[in-house]
């Protein structure tokens, strides 16, 4: 409602401008011709999904409750969701058919600790990339038109929430000699590109 519809359909919906209230944005003459103009692609930031269920409230759904035990990793919203992209991909496809579709951030947090022969075996990484780029292969198998993916991130640094306390690169960063050092998800990554397939 605040950003695909007012870029692809060059308007925003009324119920989502009466919720904001006061906070709505200010559209003057022009804008949201400008807002709504054709575009060469559509980029989409995919991390992680709610579960909702068809219900008798103004918006006709309830979100549900993650589990105690659903699948989590470091950041404490970052629920495992492999779906999600799929599902972002097909709806926005569905919804405005863009030309183009690129992924221009997936990835996750985790906990990353420096093992004591000095690398990082981020296996949950692994698992959170390798079940996230096997729906976007199911996307790409079903045709949308996807034109790129671009993991978040390449190496560690200073996240715009969590400052420090949360790594999403593929490469270790010491913060204090600025040392580089791969972990698992980046030959794990660096294998995947290199072959064009699943590994």
């Amino acid at each position: 409602a605040m950003f695909l519809t007012a870029i692809m359909e060059g308007r925003y919906i009324d119920s989502y401008l009466a919720a904001q209230g006061k906070d709505a944005p200010k559209v003057q003459a022009g804008d949201m011709k400008a807002i709504g103009s054709a575009l060469d692609f559509v980029s989409l930031n995919v991390y992680t999904a709610n579960t909702v269920r068809a219900a008798d409230t103004a918006s006709g759904y309830e979100i549900l409750p993650h589990l105690a035990n659903s699948p989590r990793m470091a950041s404490p919203w970052l629920y495992m969701c492999p779906e999600a992209l799929y599902w972002s991909i097909r709806t926005v496809s569905e919804l405005w058919k863009p030309k183009k579709l690129y992924i221009s951030e997936n990835g996750c947090s985790a906990d990353d600790p420096v093992a004591k022969d000095g690398k990082v075996y981020d296996a949950d990484r692994v698992t959170y990339l390798r079940n996230y780029i096997s729906h976007l292969h199911r996307a790409v198998r079903e045709g949308f038109p996807i034109e790129g993916y671009f993991l978040w991130s390449l190496m560690d640094n200073f996240e715009w929430e969590d400052g420090y306390t949360k790594l999403f690169g593929i490469h270790h960063v010491d913060f204090k000699t600025q040392k580089r050092t791969p972990k698992l998800s980046a030959d794990w990554y660096r294998e995947l590109i290199r072959t064009n397939r699943m590994v």
